[in-house]
């Protein structure tokens, strides 16, 4: 008796975030619950919120955490963080120190 093989379809991670970016982005448009969608999609629940905040978080660790600036003859800088801790800087090697204090945060 011959036996069938079956060939299994990979699919990339690439590829399941962008089905999923889609998916997410029809739900937006919709005007629908997140249930009413998924049961007209026939996904379930738990598995598109999961997949949105998976790409939630994705999108977020994609920001850097410093944007570079151009500080070139800056004599007072002021940096504020998320705490709203400020460090102003002032003389003629803020940008130095604003550089050094950066590369210590990191």
């Amino acid at each position: 008796m011959m036996r069938s093989q079956s060939t299994a379809l990979t699919v990339l991670p690439a590829q399941k975030n962008s089905v999923w970016e889609h998916r997410i982005a029809q739900w937006e448009r919709s005007g629908r619950t997140q249930r009413e969608f998924c049961r007209e999609q026939r996904l379930a629940l738990s598995t598109f919120q999961w997949w949105r905040a998976r790409l939630k978080r994705q999108a977020a660790s994609a920001v850097p955490s410093f944007l570079p600036l151009a500080l070139d003859g800056a004599d007072t800088v002021e940096v504020t963080l998320r705490s709203n801790t400020r460090v102003r800087v002032q003389g003629a090697c803020a940008a130095r120190v604003v550089d050094a204090l950066i590369a210590r945060l990191r």
